[in-house]
């Protein structure tokens, strides 16, 4: 696809834009809508910043965010119902008991979703993450994500780290009931699986040291969810890796990465962008594009993490990837890494019907149902050609 073609994009966009009312019409969902007001007697954003500055060995001056009000949606599998039913007209918490009455499973899944930490809400994740409710038979939450530029690193991941301790504790007016970490599996893609291994190092680095999280003024310990599940994960942001050029024929993103248009100088200005001061990146200051919460894969520790699947295509972060998964299994962690054959970022939302998507999505599944029952799988690495691939 020629990205400097008007008609090009257009056509693109539209077809996206069908593919998602297709999913959107044939996925009953039921969803459920609450605020968490901004927590008061909290540590965890204390302890956030604390983390990074720790690991911000030349002293880059960033944007420090407060906590907020968080947005959080439940989503279900809405059975026994025609694909165009309405929405029921009742309050949020009977629509929350209405959807936990359809959960099959004790499972509970956090999703993280993607768009490079700049695009997307809880609602265009609707029809994907139904499909996924449906598939696993448990309920899952979203949180709405701060986005950059507006919002830079660290201010999604505080977003995240304090919904997944919303599940353990939940806020005043909280419409569920706490969830152990046993039954908790956290899951998402692309950038969205990049802040989800934020908050498994969060974790592991707070359980280390033995930290107490203060969480609307109930204490918490540090734990650990049962499984982590993510597709195409971003690992890593300063783009170093060789696969981010060897790739570059079957992926997405320019090479290099200084071709990006918002760094070119015909590109347009607004309010928001450039930043004032400017900043290299949408999303994080260039000196701490390698932190190891914002680059996932700079991290040397992963000792007691959870079992660990992640499934992509022949991706440019594809070695990122690797780096990833062979550090964590080196110090005991069960990791499953499925790659496919020329296959592009995030190919599973753009290609639904091709066979690769179908069985990637199907392990993504199965995996997390694993999880769900405590199961650690023994570590492997499986690299599908396309010609090896059937649906």
């Amino acid at each position: 696809m020629d990205f400097e073609n008007t008609d090009h994009l257009v056509a693109a966009a539209q077809k996206l834009r069908a593919e998602y009312l297709k999913g959107a019409q044939t996925t009953p969902i039921s969803e459920s809508k609450f605020v968490a007001p901004k927590p008061t007697l909290d540590t965890s954003r204390d302890l956030l910043l604390a983390l990074v500055d720790e690991a911000n060995e030349h002293n880059v001056p960033y944007d420090r965010p407060e906590s907020e009000p968080l947005d959080l949606r439940w989503i279900g599998f809405r059975g026994n119902v025609d694909r165009n039913t309405p929405e029921p007209s009742i309050s949020e918490e009977l629509k929350f008991q209405s959807l936990g009455a359809e959960t099959k499973s004790p499972l509970t899944l956090l999703y993280v979703y993607g768009g490079t930490f700049v695009l997307n809400t809880p609602a265009s994740y609707r029809s994907r993450v139904g499909r996924l409710a449906k598939s696993t038979g448990a309920k899952v939450l979203m949180v709405r994500q701060r986005l950059a530029p507006q919002n830079p690193f660290p201010a999604a991941l505080l977003d995240v780290f304090q919904a997944y301790l919303a599940l353990i504790v939940p806020p005043p007016g909280s419409p569920h009931k706490a969830i152990p970490p046993s039954s908790i599996v956290v899951t998402g893609d692309s950038s969205g699986a990049n802040l989800a291994l934020g908050l498994l190092q969060i974790l592991l680095r707070l359980k280390k040291r033995g930290a107490t999280i203060t969480f609307h003024g109930q204490q918490i310990e540090p734990a650990i969810p049962s499984g982590m599940a993510l597709l195409s994960p971003v690992v890593e942001l300063v783009n170093v890796v060789p696969s981010f050029v060897k790739n570059a024929h079957c992926d997405m993103f320019p090479v290099p990465p200084e071709k990006l248009p918002y760094l070119e100088k015909s590109f347009p200005t607004c309010h928001i962008w450039p930043t004032h001061p400017a900043r290299a990146n949408l999303y994080c200051e260039a000196g701490l594009l390698a932190h190891p919460l914002a680059s996932p894969a700079a991290c040397t520790d992963w000792t007691g993490s959870c079992p660990l699947w992640f499934g992509s295509g022949q991706e440019q972060i594809s070695d990122a990837q690797r780096i990833l998964a062979q550090a964590a299994h080196k110090q005991g962690v069960s990791v499953t890494l499925h790659e496919y054959e020329k296959m592009l970022h995030a190919f599973f939302w753009y290609f639904g019907q091709a066979p690769q998507s179908r069985k990637i999505l199907k392990d993504w599944a199965d995996a997390i149902m694993s999880f769900g029952r405590g199961e650690k799988p023994t570590s492997s690495a499986c690299f599908f050609l396309c010609q090896g691939t059937s649906g």
